[in-house]
């Protein structure tokens, strides 16, 4: 089907001419079709797409390609992906949890479907993939390569990570490249200023080894709270003025961006001259932006958490130059409306790229 299409879009193109359009393939996971849906939810969820977020979400509602889910401290929601184009899983996301989704074609043939854990904790059960199809699951400092299993990752804010398996295999792969599998009987942690490891837990005590590491995690926190407010607060910083300067380059292909978004909108692609160079001049600026974005999203998702416990009187101090914690809070808060409309528009320029192009991603 992918070479068809390719075919068909360079014959329209030569028959029809450089002004022709062609519709948005239907089925095409890049294009406004759902890969899935919510089949249950309780409490504060929602969504963030196309720039914007949805707040009236309900049971039945769509999942897209490059869609943010976000569940609230009293938030629960089920998700299944049925979609040809993507594995079939389920994904349960337990409160105060952020994750996205991510269908890419490589350049084997072969689509791949990510999802990136901004926080909190994802149980997925996956069914057999296809010989096209590939699925990661991305931290901040792993990605892990899925076969039909099940499984659990917990990545809370100070920067752990657990990933348990209750049937088949997850390996995962640290940023050093050591490879590392959880199967029943072994999960794989990760502690901060440490590497991954194993370590053996029995099956019939694995709900309740689960419990404990997160209330070990939690003790962590209380203990390290103002460490982790530096560490975080440096990176914040430092990948803040990353996305501005980034976000500035974004505003001179404004007009690129609104003939994007206009044809989207429509639901149809305009084949034209000047698409090369149009791919050529945001895919420079989106791989930078998307390498910044991953990281910053996850430092914001943290610092929201950490700021609350601040409040609470856990972790008071200051950072580097001596910047009370009181007042970096304070400025992240004022900064946070417009930082989370620069990440949600370097998800939604992902998402049209991806549909001028194949599915590719630069």
């Amino acid at each position: 089907m992918k070479l068809y299409a390719r075919g068909l879009a360079v014959a329209l193109f030569f028959l029809l001419g450089a002004g022709s359009a062609f519709a948005i393939g239907a089925g095409s996971a890049f294009a406004q079709a759902a890969l899935g849906s919510i089949t249950y939810l309780d409490g504060d969820v929602t969504i963030v797409r196309d720039g914007a977020e949805i707040d009236s979400v309900a049971i039945g509602q769509d999942i897209q390609n490059f869609d943010l889910v976000k569940t609230g401290a009293d938030g629960q929601v089920e998700i299944a992906f049925t979609s040809a184009d993507a594995p079939h899983l389920t994904v349960k996301v337990a409160a105060d949890t952020q994750f996205s989704i991510e269908i890419a074609s490589l350049n084997n043939g072969k689509q791949q479907t990510s999802v990136g854990i901004l926080g909190g904790s994802l149980s997925l059960k996956v069914a057999k993939l296809l010989g096209t199809q590939e699925l990661r699951v991305r931290t901040d400092s792993a990605a892990m390569g899925v076969r039909g299993t099940e499984f659990t990752v917990t990545a809370p804010i100070t920067g752990d990570v657990l990933v348990t398996c209750d049937e088949g295999e997850v390996v995962c792969t640290d940023d050093q490249g050591k490879d590392l599998s959880a199967i029943p009987g072994t999960v794989v942690e990760k502690q901060p200023g440490e590497l991954y490891r194993t370590v053996p837990v029995a099956a019939d005590g694995l709900a309740q080894f689960r419990t404990q590491w997160s209330a070990d995690r939690d003790q962590a926190l209380q203990r390290n709270a103002l460490r982790i407010i530096q560490a975080n607060a440096r990176f914040y910083l430092r990948l803040s003025r990353e996305i501005d300067a980034a976000d500035a380059e974004l505003q001179k292909s404004r007009s690129i961006l609104q003939t994007w978004s206009e044809e989207d909108r429509r639901g149809r692609v305009q084949m034209r001259a000047s698409l090369a160079r149009e791919r050529r001049t945001v895919g420079v600026l989106l791989a930078r932006m998307r390498t910044t974005q991953f990281q910053l999203e996850r430092v914001s998702y943290r610092l929201e958490r950490l700021r609350r416990l601040s409040e609470r009187g856990i972790g008071v101090g200051s950072i580097d130059g001596g910047v009370a914690t009181a007042a970096f809070f304070a400025q992240v808060q004022n900064e946070r409306a417009e930082l989370q409309r620069k990440l949600a528009e370097t998800r939604h320029v992902a998402k049209m790229y991806a549909r001028r192009s194949e599915g590719r991603l630069p």
